[in-house]
């Protein structure tokens, strides 16, 4: 009686491709598993940038190739007295901003030439037209043909500093006009005593001072 032996056979031919089918899908599964995993942690790094973003104490914008703005965040937003996001995003930021027209662009052309701007000072408007003082750094992102495709701009709010620095000249300019003055009366009580006049002209002379001195502005 013969034995048909070709199932056996078959069957163990059969074995190497079933094992081979389970690694292709293992691998498969693994880079699945691994492109996953990488989204997962991008998007961990993305939210941790827009948290940091959404809470920092600077104004933030970000703007597209175009210019036109896709994101600023709450700080930017308090900063302009804009209520509403919608009222500047998908659009340029607003010409009301700039107390020169042509800080715009040198700012973007100068990011786009350089890759960055650092602490540029600006003179800014809100949009109530009250003034405010920021200290800007931008930086562009570019894709692989070197086009850029997006601008960060930070804005410090240095407005405080800017006012101090404004009453600081005005009381130094006050002290000098006062010092000045001081030296001229001096002078001027030099000459009297020199010239030994007479106390009623004395006094007349003094009572010219006190009148000037109650006009002074540092008084």
């Amino acid at each position: 009686m013969l034995v048909d032996q070709s199932t056996p056979q078959a069957k163990d031919s059969e074995i190497p491709e079933e094992v081979a089918m389970l690694r292709r899908q293992l691998e498969r599964t693994q880079a699945a598993f691994i492109s996953t995993l990488m989204e997962k942690n991008f998007l961990q790094r993305a939210m941790a940038d827009l948290n940091f973003h959404h809470n920092a104490h600077d104004g933030i914008v970000f703007t597209d190739g175009q210019n036109r703005v896709v994101y600023a965040n709450p700080y930017f937003l308090k900063m302009m007295n804009i209520s509403d996001p919608a009222e500047i995003l998908g659009k340029q930021l607003p010409s009301y901003m700039w107390s020169n027209e042509a800080d715009p662009v040198h700012l973007f052309a100068d990011v786009r030439k350089d890759g960055f701007v650092r602490e540029r000072e600006l003179a800014l408007y809100d949009s109530k037209n009250q003034a405010a003082f920021a200290a800007c750094s931008s930086v562009a992102s570019k894709d692989e043909e070197g086009k850029v495709i997006s601008t960060e701009i930070m804005l410090c709010n240095i407005t405080t500093k800017r006012k101090i620095q404004i009453e600081l000249m005005d009381k130094t300019q006050a002290l000098e006009r006062a010092n000045e003055f001081c030296r001229h009366c001096l002078d001027q009580l030099t000459d009297l005593a020199q010239r030994k006049v007479s106390h009623t002209e004395f006094l007349t002379v003094l009572e010219s001072m006190e009148k000037e001195l109650s006009k002074a502005a540092f008084l």
